[in-house]
């Protein structure tokens, strides 16, 4: 069986923002865990360090898309997948692996030629992947950069108060005024909590710093209780940190012992990108759309050349191996 490439450019036309998961007992990087690698070192041989997009990134929009379009085929048919399935197929959970037992070579054989997408994406412990996704880097090593926005509140555009209730204004400048509260005395609690650290330091009292800490930290619990059920309605500062648009992201897609039928499952999710070309965080706030090119080659020759991208469809070129 043959090996396939697929050789992958991804254009940010926004940016691109990622929050990777803290690792257990670990600490976040100061992108907020947006994932960054070493890449080279310079000439004193100090580690050169640049934001990417992980591979997971890539490989889990290819299964959803192509997962996703199953279970729509076989909701439309009456034939709706059990959860036990959807795990499988979507997620790649199989329990029953996960148990020290003999592999049964044959029943995984049949398996495998009996559902194209855990063939291919793997599942379990036992059904390994033939579908191997790097992670997509930048031609340029580059850090990731911040952003800010604001959350605003009711108040900030003219007239909406005006246009509720006179009970219900009352509400929110009661809980306005209660918020205002709440943050000076969170400030409070937060700068007696560094004087009680940096005295226990230093082997000084704390009994004074450690009551005034307990009397603030009762009016914080006041004022927020006094702003009831809308404590997330308030005007709220937001920050995040993308990779800016214009760059270029450079990868690939391996497909080993490639089968007839992975093909057409690596097209169907690649035409789904180009119509929603979407990935990462904070799509809200204009983050996170991509185009690109996707080589398809086999042994050194470009079979099809995906352009995706435009929110409409890919544009897919065909070339002769005669």
């Amino acid at each position: 069986m043959k090996t396939i490439v697929i050789k992958a450019t991804i254009h940010t036309e926004s940016p691109l923002s990622i929050a990777m998961p803290v690792a257990e007992g670990g600490l976040a990087n100061r992108y907020k865990n947006f994932p960054l690698m070493t890449n080279g070192v310079d000439a004193d041989g100090n580690k050169l360090q640049t934001a990417y997009l992980p591979s997971t990134t890539i490989r889990g929009f290819l299964r959803r898309a192509i997962v996703v379009n199953a279970m729509q085929t076989a909701a439309d048919t009456g034939k709706h997948y059990t959860l036990q399935q959807a795990y499988a197929d979507l997620i790649g959970q199989d329990s029953a692996s996960e148990e020290k037992q003999e592999v049964d070579l044959l029943k995984l054989k049949a398996d495998r030629d009996a559902n194209a997408i855990i063939d291919l994406f793997g599942c379990g412990m036992s059904m390994k992947s033939r579908l191997l996704v790097s992670h997509f880097v930048p031609a340029h090593n580059i850090l990731p950069e911040a952003f800010t926005g604001v959350r605003k509140d009711l108040d900030d555009t003219d007239g909406v108060l005006d246009l509720v209730s006179a009970a219900d204004q009352k509400t929110f400048l009661g809980r306005t005024a209660a918020n205002s509260e709440r943050a000076q005395a969170a400030s409070v609690v937060k700068d007696l909590d560094r004087k009680i650290k940096a005295a226990a330091k230093k082997g000084e009292a704390t009994a004074d710093l450690a009551q005034a800490l307990l009397q603030a930290q009762k009016l914080v619990e006041k004022f927020e209780a006094e702003m009831g059920d809308m404590q997330n309605s308030t005007r709220t500062l937001v920050g995040y940190f993308a990779l800016p648009a214009g760059i270029d992201l450079l990868g690939r897609l391996v497909i080993e012992g490639a089968r007839d039928r992975d093909l057409p499952m690596i097209d169907l999710a690649l035409k789904a990108l180009s119509m929603r070309p979407i990935l990462g965080a904070q799509v809200a706030r204009g983050c996170g759309e991509i185009s690109g090119t996707f080589d398809v080659m086999s042994e050194g020759t470009l079979l099809k050349k995906y352009t995706v991208g435009g929110w409409e469809p890919a544009k897919i070129s065909e070339f002769s191996t005669s």
